[in-house]
């Protein structure tokens, strides 16, 4: 199983979602079986940087790869639960949880 792991730093937002996306489409190129996108580092996200996410987990989707996030912040969590977008998403508190996760498959 390869995994692939990207973890934007600082913000998410509209002058940053291109270089992520374009990040996601290089990585996603190379087929991993797992997208895993760790948030620890990002300070701040807004509708934009949600909107990246999506975009990487539909493409994450198409082409058969799983997609998951990990070490979100409340302030993200708080964006995930007013827009009803976290069913969209597997989410784990951290990357040790993600890695305890994939022991279990």
């Amino acid at each position: 199983m390869r995994i692939e792991i990207i973890q934007p730093t600082g913000y998410l937002n509209a002058t940053s979602t291109n270089h992520f996306r374009e990040q996601a489409s290089q990585v996603l190129d190379s087929k991993p079986d797992v997208l895993l996108i760790d948030l620890k580092y990002l300070k701040q996200m807004d509708s934009s940087g949600l909107g990246a996410l999506i975009f990487a987990l539909r493409s994450a989707k198409a082409i058969g790869c799983k997609f998951a996030l990990c070490s979100i912040s409340e302030y993200v969590s708080f964006l995930l639960d007013v827009t009803s977008l976290r069913n969209l998403f597997q989410v784990f508190e951290n990357r040790s949880q993600f890695e305890r996760s994939l022991r279990k498959v």
